[in-house]
């Protein structure tokens, strides 16, 4: 990357873990100069300070241990700081560690995990903000929909997304209707939940009804032919999943997790299982609503406008 004396330089540390990120890297371009470091390893620190002299402004990607060393160097006073956290590190000690007293704009992606990092680390609620995930849509291929029979699922398998849930409400979606399939791109993080699909799904007899596609590296295409998108989870941020498939005009059907009637609609939220029934197998489906709810409240030009709004704060 050339450098540009005009520009303000921005730093950008992750562990790797970029997927939330690099959109936003190329929509900075054009007024910033950015570098993407990563730091995979303790072994690695010293990348942070090499760059973080370099940088106007450091962006730490996660609130992890590398906010926790970055904040604490003699630099962090020197150079505007800002952390991203998006929901799992609030339920870990990282915060805690953190020198927020150098950290200038700690980022939230849901006004939930705000209020209760805020609340639980003592965090001065001054120094956040809230700024939700935006969905590019230029990557994402839009067409009207009808009510069809493919389910879909995006995401681990793990605790946090409730899988038993998911296969006790897809169950009762069958029961309703036999030709519902339940199709799944993700991974198992757990092998105990392999165990338990396996076992449940010959009690329910759903092997014919269930499609474990494992993860996709191009989760618009493996969205295409499907009718509806799941949520199980007890707890999300957004779930970045279920907002692209309603870019695609796909209907959410979506379980009250902690946080959810902050992000979307009360009626793409269900709080029992017959509701999420209802939800899918009434015949009230409007593509270009779910798509016009994403155009309106989280595409990724309205986050970068709200990133640059901050980023030229700090930088007067």
């Amino acid at each position: 990357m050339g450098q540009d004396k005009d520009k303000a330089k921005i730093v950008f540390f992750s562990k790797g873990d970029n997927k939330f990120i690099s959109d936003i890297l190329n929509k900075l371009t054009d007024q910033f100069e950015t570098k993407l470091v990563t730091v995979a390893s303790a072994q690695d620190y010293k990348l942070m300070d090499q760059w973080m002299e370099w940088s106007d402004i450091s962006w730490f990607e996660w609130c992890d241990d590398l906010i926790a060393y970055g904040s604490k160097l003699g630099l962090a006073g020197q150079r505007k700081i800002i952390c991203r956290l998006h929901s799992y590190e609030a339920f870990t000690y990282y915060p805690s560690r953190v020198n927020w007293c150098n950290v200038d704009k700690l980022i939230f992606v849901s006004n939930d995990i705000q209020k209760y990092v805020t609340e639980n680390f003592k965090i001065k609620k001054e120094i956040t903000a809230v700024i939700p995930n935006g969905v590019n849509l230029v990557n994402l291929t839009y067409r009207q929909r009808s009510p069809g029979f493919k389910v879909a699922y995006v995401g681990y398998i793990n605790y946090k997304k409730g899988p038993m849930l998911l296969l006790h409400a897809f169950k009762s979606i069958y029961d309703a209707d036999n030709r519902y399939r339940l199709y799944i791109a993700g991974i198992y993080q757990d092998p105990r939940y392999r165990l338990y699909f396996n076992q449940m799904l010959k009690e329910f007899g759903l092997e014919n009804n269930f499609f474990f596609e494992g993860w996709q590296s191009d989760i618009d295409k493996w969205l295409e032919d499907k009718d509806y998108i799941i949520c199980s989870s007890v707890l999300e941020s957004q779930n970045m999943s279920v907002m692209q498939a309603m870019a695609k005009g796909i209907k959410p059907v979506i379980h009250n997790f902690a946080g959810a009637k902050g992000i979307y609609p009360d009626k793409y939220v269900w709080n029992t299982i017959g509701e999420a029934v209802d939800m899918v197998t009434d015949r009230n489906y409007t593509s270009e609503e779910y798509r016009a709810f994403i155009e309106n409240n989280y595409t990724i030009d309205k986050q970068i406008e709200m990133i640059k709004d901050i980023l030229n704060v700090l930088l007067k």
